[in-house]
């Protein structure tokens, strides 16, 4: 039975890591910006929210134009 439990468990802890691995950025941004939204309202939460989601949110949410691979940061001067 502890047996059955335990396998029960790693395959749903499995399949969660692999569903959110394999989401698209944008809804991962989108949950997190969810559970930063509830989170918000419970200020037990707060330390959780300032070292745990707020930079996976920043991380989620890219680093803009600079982060673009097609972004050319030489300067261009004319000739």
């Amino acid at each position: 039975m502890i047996q059955q439990l335990i396998v029960v468990v790693l395959v749903t802890l499995a399949v969660a890591v692999s569903a959110w691995k394999l989401m698209p950025a944008r809804g991962r941004l989108r949950i997190l910006r969810a559970v930063d939204g509830w989170s918000a309202t419970r200020p037990r939460l707060a330390g959780w929210r300032t070292r745990w989601l707020k930079p996976r949110i920043a991380r989620a949410a890219g680093a803009g134009c600079d982060g673009c691979a097609a972004h050319d940061s030489r300067s261009h001067t004319p000739r």
